[in-house]
């Protein structure tokens, strides 16, 4: 039987405040423990709304190949991207709890996970050390969250996706990762909104030449607001993942509204 006395040594509670031990029931196990500690850095831990840059941990090739298409040059070609379209389907959207499709809205092409496949065995270990960089900025260092493919995306000329708020779409999902394949396009930036204002704004690599030659990342919280700019030339090709917290610890969820 657990002694609150005990547990309350010196008059310490477990959140690490001062108490009497009448004042709450002791938690205990290895759980607990880890959840103390989570909520006592979460203030110095709170965590970046959105950030990106170039995927370094990533290998430049990922050795892509595509059901019915085969293996797949970066960056895209207007032959290959022509073949690869004719696979995908238009991507649809969200209003409400309906699911529609209208191209002055989004305009773009996907593939569903179980249709793309990553061969460059360094990928894996490549794509778990981001998620853990990722993990770290969201402010959720120690924490194993998942990174799985939701989608790819393909944007040709006038591809684009005007400001939304995404739906949740799996349990547990706290953010969104965009990798951006080495491409060569114009227009395409990834814009994220705070509080109705553009806060954010991702070229992937165009400024500084190297769209072409790495792949480049985005993350923002599931939640936030984005819009995809129109894409003026080439294509545009893009892995897109949801970063969610393990079943365990979907207790843990932050609000990304939270300054």
């Amino acid at each position: 039987m657990v002694s609150i006395e005990e547990d309350f040594e010196e008059g310490e509670w477990p959140f690490g405040g001062d108490g009497d031990p009448e004042d709450v029931h002791v938690p205990t196990g290895p759980a607990c423990i880890k959840i103390n500690e989570l909520l006592a850095s979460a203030d110095e831990n709170a965590g970046e709304y959105s950030f990106g840059g170039r995927a370094d941990t990533l290998p430049v090739a990922p050795g892509l190949v595509v059901d019915g298409v085969g293996s797949i040059s970066l960056p895209l070609g207007q032959e290959q991207a022509e073949k690869l379209i004719a696979k995908c389907e238009k991507s649809p959207f969200g209003h409400n709890y309906d699911t529609k499709m209208d191209e002055n809205i989004r305009k773009s092409w996907q593939l569903a996970p179980d249709q793309v496949e990553i061969t460059n065995t360094l990928w894996v270990p490549g794509l778990q050390e981001l998620t853990q960089n990722i993990a770290r900025r969201l402010g959720y260092e120690s924490v194993p969250l998942q990174c799985s493919l939701y989608k790819m995306l393909i944007y040709g000329e006038g591809g684009h996706f005007v400001k939304h708020q995404d739906t949740e779409k799996e349990d547990g999902m706290i953010a969104t990762l965009v990798v951006q394949l080495p491409s060569i396009h114009e227009g395409g930036d990834l814009v994220v909104y705070r509080g109705g204002k553009e806060r954010y704004r991702y070229d992937f690599g165009k400024a500084e030449g190297t769209a072409a030659f790495f792949p480049h990342y985005a993350v923002h919280y599931a939640d936030a607001q984005h819009s995809l700019e129109e894409v003026t030339k080439g294509y545009r090709l893009a892995l897109v993942y949801s970063i969610c917290l393990p079943a365990t610890m979907r207790h843990l969820e932050k609000d990304s509204n939270s300054p």
